[in-house]
């Protein structure tokens, strides 16, 4: 089975920060092999703790890309692929060479007879409000293909879960990941700023400008203190903190618009 490195998308520090019962939580519940949404606000770090975690779970397979039927199938036949899964290199071949050539149909058969013959569990990240069509192949996913599914959505209400809202109708079926409160906030931005050697005149204004436009979302937190180093937004040693603020909101939401 595979193995896989950690993304560094919210990364920046030596680590994660702050974040140790959440780690440890959602470690045991992948451990269980039971279905369950994890939720939270953009940013939170859903998608940056999932991908540490699994790093050292080789049995989870993960989809990044959920918006429909067809890419969820696509992903998840190469996640199988690249699991070296007999079934799936039977049928499209070494290395996915035959992922191109397979209809959404095929892929589906081909996904769900992989997942009925061997257990694995699946995160089905960014989720949001599913069709009928998805829930329905998400059923199956849990109930012919045996396969604990770890649902990813911003919210546990039925606007964002939509359909597949029903699945999870109990509370310990959901974990809810949030934001750092205000302490939490200024002492990640701190610790970041350390890390990155930010220095400026201004820093600890900007730091605490930092907790108030993030809302305690680390991504936030570290796209702000990232920017802070960049010419643009300096003068002298004196961070523009206005425009750097506009600038990281755009990509905020360029980056959250799904």
């Amino acid at each position: 089975m595979k193995l896989r490195t950690s993304t560094p998308s919210q990364r920046g520090w030596d680590g994660i920060f702050g974040r140790d019962k959440d780690l440890a939580e959602l470690r045991a519940r992948l451990e269980m092999r039971q279905s369950f949404v994890l939720h939270g606000p953009p940013g939170a770090g859903k998608t940056f703790l999932l991908r540490h975690v699994i790093a050292s779970l080789p049995w989870v397979l993960y989809c990044g890309e959920t918006s429909n039927s067809q890419t969820m199938f696509r992903e998840l036949a190469a996640e199988l692929v690249r699991d070296k899964n007999r079934q799936a290199l039977s049928r499209l071949g070494r290395g996915g060479i035959g992922l191109r050539r397979k209809s959404a149909i095929a892929l589906r058969g081909i996904v769900l007879e992989a997942l009925h013959q061997e257990r694995y569990s699946a995160v089905l990240d960014h989720l949001r409000c599913p069709s009928a069509a998805l829930a329905c192949d998400i059923r199956d996913l849990m109930n012919w293909g045996n396969t604990s599914v770890i649902a990813v959505a911003r919210s546990a209400h039925m606007e964002e879960m939509g359909y597949i809202a029903s699945y999870f109708a109990l509370r310990s079926e959901r974990m809810e990941l949030r934001n750092f409160d205000d302490k939490e906030a200024l002492a990640f931005a701190e610790h970041l700023a350390r890390q990155t050697a930010l220095y400026a005149s201004n820093r600890e204004d900007f730091l605490s400008k930092v907790v108030q436009f993030s809302n305690g979302a680390p991504g936030a937190i570290v796209t702000m203190i990232n920017m802070a180093s960049l010419p643009q937004y300096r003068s002298g040693d004196h961070i523009k903190v206005s425009p750097l603020y506009i600038d990281s909101r755009l990509a905020w939401h360029a980056a959250n618009a799904y």
